[in-house]
């Protein structure tokens, strides 16, 4: 009977001590803060229509004739830009020749601002078919600058979903108790699927190509405070 007793008292005392936890709900959340380029670069260079090298020709007079080609194509890059006054800085990196030795190329790096200067210098160049080229070095806004709005972004999302749950459980939400920041391997399949941040954590690119992505994944502990 003792015994019984005893132990009556230390299921009391454990529940009591239970009860007088604060009961907690965590969430975790993920959002993106996406800036666009302050300015980038276009990086241009000629490509000659040469076809194959004909193996029954003697290769190092074909090779004159490319380097022959290259040159006046440079030439006529030149007077277009100029023509249509496109600004340019040449830049002989041998790390864009096909050879470093045989095929050395010019590059010509044109600076654009924004997207609509890059469609309209596209738009431009598509008149010549001895051009290549692709997007270079891009300037983006620090992302410090957008910080605070990514936090509150986070928070209203999570305190959303949390006000969401304890509805259900007829709780309501008190303080936050935790906030923690996230690598993205903490988040669980569904939660990924359900932000986005996949797309991410893949290399999945979606929306515009110039842009750039910044992803942060919060969990937040709220007290669960019974109604």
């Amino acid at each position: 009977m003792k015994k019984l007793i005893l132990s009556l008292c230390l299921f009391t005392c454990v529940y009591g001590l239970m009860a007088q936890l604060p009961a907690y709900l965590d969430v975790k959340v993920s959002e993106s803060l996406e800036r666009q380029p302050t300015s980038m670069e276009y990086h241009l260079r000629v490509n000659p229509e040469n076809g194959e090298y004909d193996l029954d020709r003697d290769f190092e007079a074909q090779r004159k004739v490319m380097r022959s080609r290259i040159k006046e194509n440079e030439g006529q890059l030149k007077q277009f830009l100029d023509a249509n006054k496109v600004k340019y800085t040449l830049n002989r990196d041998e790390t864009y020749a096909i050879s470093q030795e045989e095929m050395p190329f010019s590059i010509f790096k044109i600076k654009v601002n924004n997207k609509t200067e890059l469609d309209n210098l596209l738009i431009l160049l598509r008149q010549l078919n001895y051009v290549e080229g692709n997007i270079g070095d891009k300037i983006y806004p620090p992302v410090q600058n957008d910080e605070i709005n990514l936090f509150e972004k986070l928070y209203n999302k999570a305190r959303s979903k949390a006000e969401k749950m304890a509805s259900i459980m007829n709780c309501t939400l008190g303080k936050i108790l935790e906030a923690e920041e996230l690598d993205q391997k903490d988040l669980d399949y569904y939660g990924m699927v359900e932000e986005g941040s996949y797309e991410h954590i893949y290399g999945i690119q979606r929306g515009n190509p110039l842009s750039s992505t910044t992803v942060m994944s919060m969990r937040f502990r709220f007290e669960l405070v019974k109604k």
